[in-house]
């Protein structure tokens, strides 16, 4: 009789932990779980027409948040700093990105404390901004591009007429500045020998005259 009431509290304190060990099972797998990315724009693998901006998604809200974009030269895209709404994380671009293959890099850390971090997602642009290039022509004038070609030859064509039209004229004034000071000199020189050559006849008159 005593043993069966001494085994009674051996099974009350077996259910009791059977039940807990249970019950640890059963809720241990969501507490364990770490944040994860879910999804992506642009998405992983795909290609885009225009992207000005990277958005990802977790499974969890994200306290803490950094991206890098980058191509296959290394060079960097991102503006600021990474935005954070919910599970959402947006970073936004310095442009358009030109065309080409790029990958993400990213480091978060979720609800749980736990940092989590990837650098294998990928996307490509077919379409965008366009590195490098080149400037749209402008019209003649101070600061326009040089050019080459037919086009060239035709705007130079007026602008070499004219030159040559300035020197001409440039040319005949100053030939005939120099025509109107060597006359004048000529003129000043033979009135000074007019006036000398009177001026001698009428001492040579007054002498003759006295005498």
């Amino acid at each position: 009789m005593n043993m069966l009431k001494s085994r009674r509290p051996l099974r009350r304190l077996g259910l009791i932990a059977a039940a807990a060990l249970a019950f640890g099972a059963f809720t241990a797998p969501p507490a364990m779980a770490h944040t994860k990315l879910v999804g992506s724009t642009p998405e992983k693998g795909k290609a885009a027409d225009a992207v000005t901006e990277v958005t990802l998604v977790f499974s969890d809200k994200i306290s803490l948040a950094k991206v890098v974009v980058s191509d296959g030269k290394k060079k960097e895209f991102q503006a600021g700093a990474a935005e954070r709404a919910g599970t959402k994380v947006t970073q936004k671009l310095s442009g358009p990105l030109p065309a080409g293959s790029y990958t993400v890099a990213y480091r978060v850390v979720g609800e749980d404390g736990h940092p989590i971090e990837g650098n294998d997602l990928t996307f490509s642009v077919s379409g965008g901004g366009a590195e490098g290039a080149a400037p749209a022509p402008t019209a003649g004038g101070v600061g326009a591009e040089e050019q080459t070609g037919p086009a060239a030859n035709s705007d130079e064509q007026p602008l070499k007429a004219d030159q040559e039209k300035n020197e001409a004229e440039e040319d005949s004034g100053s030939g005939m500045l120099l025509w109107v000071l060597i006359i004048g000199g000529l003129l000043v020189g033979v009135g000074i020998g007019v006036a000398i050559v009177f001026r001698a006849k009428r001492k040579h008159q007054a002498a003759t005259g006295g005498e």
